[in-house]
């Protein structure tokens, strides 16, 4: 399996594991041996981007696990999507309007998806690394639409046991299985009509007072937009997907149960995309500090509780081959997810604290961190992350939600 590095610890004669992309550009293939070109390339065009790096080293001193069919999956997701949500934005570009489209080809796309997400279940939820924030709003429908169906799927069981209970013992009708197409196409079109509004996600001004008026109307402008045919369910789900189970969202100010379960998960999925979107002005908010900020700290009251708790096993922070600077000094790699404390995974310590390289009989672990209260993770990707781990939960600190001043902060918290 590959170690993660920062474009800064690249040497020369490294292999890539993986290879890197900026958007659908590839810019150097797999099994490349970098040069130091290469690296000086890498590090002025990908700053924020991890570098996956093969390692034999690591992989003859521990058995990672294999994240692989969870990044296929991935791949295969988002390329399909990113395939289907372009010819509608070309069509929508000409005229303006998705009212006369005949959208059954898309529809048809969706539940292709739809179905190769349920039927290669993942354990863990992938983000590909190399976004481009030149096209932040296909990227985000796409990243969206992958993260809402895994979380959909996870939740499956759960809402059909949930149905059953409520049909009567008596009854023998079956319960019908939960259709995600519906799901889908609402993260599809949540923001379409956001769409001529794109060049604002590449601006540093804030919002005028009318821009404001119209991002926040654009839940129902959107659902307004989509055309005959469209599921009811996808139309709800679109109208509530800036919701808060608190009340504080909009444009309704609904409170948790008025807030449909698509919605719910729309909300959770969307606002955890744009706060870790790369931004041409500013750097992104690590998957990290979101999901903390999201499911410990005083954010966590925006969502739905249950659905939370499920993501957040899915989205795992620490990816594997991730190095982590130690609170104890030195460095150790992720070599296993942790299900049960996302922040807390199985690691093993390979490097010192300079961040070179250990020997091979030095090396300590496996072990979890979630069993070893006196090591805690300090910082990852360069970003000091020891806050997170304090005792004192920021759960109940008084949330404030200032009126946004930009398109991503209409999104998150």
């Amino acid at each position: 399996m590959p170690l993660m590095l920062t474009p800064d610890e690249l040497n020369p004669k490294m292999t890539l594991y993986y290879g890197v992309n900026q958007g659908n550009r590839l810019l150097l293939p797999a099994g490349k041996s970098l040069t130091g070109s290469d690296i000086a390339s890498l590090r002025s065009a990908c700053r924020d981007q991890m570098i996956y790096i093969l390692d034999p080293t690591l992989d003859e001193s521990v058995e990672f696990q294999d994240d692989r069919r969870d990044r296929d999956v991935a791949r295969a997701a988002k390329k399909q999507l990113l395939q289907a949500l372009t010819g509608v934005r070309s069509k929508f570009a000409a005229q303006l309007s998705l009212k006369e489209m005949d959208l059954r080809g898309v529809h048809e796309a969706v539940a292709d998806v739809v179905e190769y997400i349920r039927t290669n279940s993942v354990a863990a939820a992938v983000l590909t690394e190399g976004r481009d924030p030149s096209h932040y709003l296909a990227e985000h429908s796409s990243n969206v639409f992958y993260l809402a169906l895994v979380l959909g799927n996870a939740i499956r069981g759960y809402v059909q046991r949930a149905r059953a209970d409520a049909v009567s013992k008596s009854s023998r009708i079956p319960t019908p299985p939960l259709n995600l197409t519906p799901l889908a196409l609402a993260a599809l079109f949540q923001d379409v009509s956001l769409w001529p509004m794109e060049h604002l996600y590449r601006s540093c001004a804030p919002l005028t007072a009318e821009q404001r008026e119209m991002v926040r109307e654009h839940p129902d402008a959107s659902a307004e937009m989509l055309p005959a045919g469209i599921p009811d369910l996808t139309i709800e789900a679109v109208r509530m997907h800036h919701e808060n189970v608190d009340g504080s969202g909009y444009p309704y100010g609904l409170v948790g149960d008025e807030i449909s379960l698509f919605a719910k998960i729309l909300r959770i999925c969307d606002a955890f995309d744009a706060a870790t979107a790369v931004r041409i002005h500013a750097r992104p908010k690590s998957p990290v500090r979101v999901l903390a900020e999201m499911t410990l700290g005083c954010y966590s009251r925006l969502y739905d509780p249950q659905l939370l708790k499920v993501f957040s096993h899915l989205v795992q922070p620490y990816p594997i081959g991730a190095k982590v600077k130690l609170s104890v000094g030195g460095y150790g790699v992720v070599v296993r997810h942790n299900k049960k404390d996302p922040f807390r995974p199985i690691i093993i310590i390979a490097f010192d604290e300079h961040g070179e390289r250990i020997r091979k009989q030095d090396y300590i672990g496996p072990f979890d961190l979630a069993q070893t209260a006196e090591i805690q993770i300090q910082s990852f990707r360069g970003e000091d992350v020891s806050d997170l781990y304090n005792n004192e939960t920021q759960a109940n600190e008084p949330l404030v939600l200032n009126e946004f001043s930009t398109l991503f902060d209409s999104a998150y918290p």
